[in-house]
């Protein structure tokens, strides 16, 4: 799951033992491999070193020095290995940590080195055009080292990912680590370092501090416990508003959150099941700076169970069926009318007297496709009107989709639980009694628009960012049909919030009060219903609430 390869793991094991830790050996794994760097770089140099040992020294020293910077800044290993094999050592530790952020040097840069090197008649050793996009795998999800480090501030360049602006302010060495890098040097080795990839970085999240027993981080259901009170440990200036919250209703790696959360200020996620609040299981992530206090429940509360959501069902639900909630395992329209036909079919010959092991497979078939009992022997894929009761949603909600039931079923599992939402949500409603502007960022068909509407705040005014048309309709219709008196803003694509853009928003609406991010783990492509996590989007919505904090602050402070 790490992508050792066989050989680098038989090795490890080999050397430490087969009953040696996780830890050990992923350690042992990692020394091996920034070694093996170390020596293949050593020996590229050495040609160099015979004829200008004095400038090679130079040259090496401020590389590592710039490789350690670059480091305590949450860079991993990878990232800064190749942006300086790809850029050059010369080129300034602030557009080397701007090149990872944003894929590329900034043009001005660029073009100035591209003058420079004219004027002198050499030519640059990397074609320029190459120059402009970093070939790594893993910039798009480098994290952003915790605000109390960094300032997260507005990007001076319009449109780019999050981008600090004290980078300069960063010394370029740690004298502890300098001293430690020039004894390693003299043994011939590099500093171990201590952490693993890009799963974490020398500036961890403090929540990180409780790890996790790595023999069962690969179950990846619910990383750490939920916490009720876990942003009392925000940041007093990341708490302020404007609020946020980025809500993931897929089951992601434990990396994952960890790049998540060191891309927001370190604030520890939250998790939280859905089972709690309807008649729908599903773990959910949130990363906020929202009050943990005084929440409350949308009232009246939904129906916990199946059967209470979905009264007909009562009558015939077998005593052998013990669900309660409904999963998100998949509701797959295609054979669902063939399977439910044959486990009928298996009942009716058995006139219900099923055997142990045909109530377990019927059980099984239940549980994976979402089967609800619908009459004697009967039994029936769940409905998009069902889905839409057990998740919040108004009655109908999804109706425009009415000619593609796969799609409904797909983006209504997809979409959050209202009830959940709109639980951690509820504080906002004492802070903003007159009513909020939202900024939505792939918003969906207005999940967290209708939670804060259930829990009786006035929504002053939306933006919603989203691609879909048909999720765009759906919103509209929403909007229009509920009566909203606020202003809804629809954009289509996340890179047209430009600063300009986002000022102009600002400046219409009065303020942005929240910003939310939801299924930003969703392609952006609309063929797409399968999930699947995408950095690239998520750093655009770190990137558009970073300037909204920005631009809130400096106006409240003018």
């Amino acid at each position: 799951m790490m992508n050792f390869s066989v050989d680098e793991v038989e090795f490890a094991l080999e050397k430490l033992g087969e009953d040696a830790p996780i830890n050990e050996l992923v350690d042992f794994i990692t020394a091996a491999q920034i070694a093996e760097k170390l020596e293949e770089s050593v020996d590229s140099l050495s040609c160099e070193e015979e004829n200008d040992q004095n400038a090679t020294n130079e040259t090496l020293f401020g590389t590592m020095e710039k490789t350690l910077s670059l480091l305590e800044m949450g860079f991993s290993e990878n990232e800064v290995s190749i942006a300086i094999e790809k850029f050059g050592s010369d080129v300034p530790i602030t557009e080397l940590a701007d090149a990872m952020f944003t894929g590329h040097l900034s043009r001005s840069y660029i073009e100035s080195k591209k003058l420079k090197s004219a004027a002198s008649g050499s030519g640059l050793i990397h074609n320029v055009n190459e120059r402009e996009d970093i070939e790594t795998e893993d910039c798009s999800t480098t994290p952003v080292p915790q605000s109390g480090n960094i300032n997260l501030g507005e990007s001076s360049s319009k449109g780019k990912r999050p981008k600090e602006e004290s980078l300069d302010g960063i010394p370029i060495s740690n004298p502890q680590m300098k001293q430690s890098l020039n004894e390693k040097k003299r043994e011939g080795k590099r500093p171990k370092q201590d952490h693993v990839g890009n799963a974490s970085s020398f500036i961890d999240p403090p929540w990180l501090e409780e790890k996790i027993d790595p023999n069962v981080i690969p179950s990846f259901e619910v990383p750490r416990p939920a916490k009720s009170n876990s942003c009392k440990s925000v940041n007093k200036v990341v708490a302020k508003p404007p609020y946020f919250l980025y809500g993931n209703v897929v089951n992601l790696p434990y990396d994952g959150w960890v790049k998540i959360s060191q891309f927001l200020y370190g604030i520890e996620p939250e998790f939280v099941n859905t089972q709690s609040f309807s008649a729908f299981n599903r773990n959910e992530g949130y990363v906020h700076n929202l009050p943990a206090e005084n929440r409350f429940h949308i009232l009246p509360k939904s129906p916990l169970t199946i059967q209470d959501a979905i009264p007909n069902t009562k009558k015939w639900w077998p005593s052998w069926d013990p669900r309660k909630q409904l999963n998100c395992m998949g509701s797959e329209v295609l054979g669902a009318s063939k399977l439910c036909a044959r486990l009928g079919n298996m009942l009716a010959d058995s006139r219900g007297l099923l055997s142990s092991d045909q109530q377990k497979y019927i059980l099984r078939q239940c549980q994976i496709s979402n089967l609800i009992w619908v009459g004697l022997y009967k039994l029936c894929l769940a409905q998009p009107e069902h889905w839409e009761r057990i998740l919040g949603y108004p009655s109908d909600h999804t109706q425009p989709l009415e000619n593609d039931l796969t799609h409904r079923l797909h983006l209504l599992q997809q979409s959050f639980q209202t009830d959940t939402l709109g639980y951690h949500l509820s504080v906002l409603k004492p802070i903003y009694p007159g009513g909020l502007t939202m900024l939505s960022v792939f918003s969906g068909f207005g999940g967290a628009a209708i939670a804060l509407h259930r829990l009786g705040i006035h929504l002053k005014g939306v933006v919603a960012v989203e691609t879909s048309e048909a999720k765009q309709k759906i919103l509209r219709n929403w909007w229009q049909n509920t009566g909203q008196t606020g202003e809804l803003v629809i954009i289509e694509d996340i890179q047209k919030l430009t600063s300009r853009r986002l000022e102009s928003l600002i400046d219409k609406l009065g303020s942005i009060d929240f910003v939310i991010c939801q299924n930003s783990n969703m392609k952006s492509t609309e063929e797409d219903t399968l999930p699947g996590f995408d950095f690239s989007l998520f750093n655009e919505f770190v990137r558009v609430l970073q300037r909204v904090r920005s631009m809130m602050q400096r106006r409240s402070s003018s």
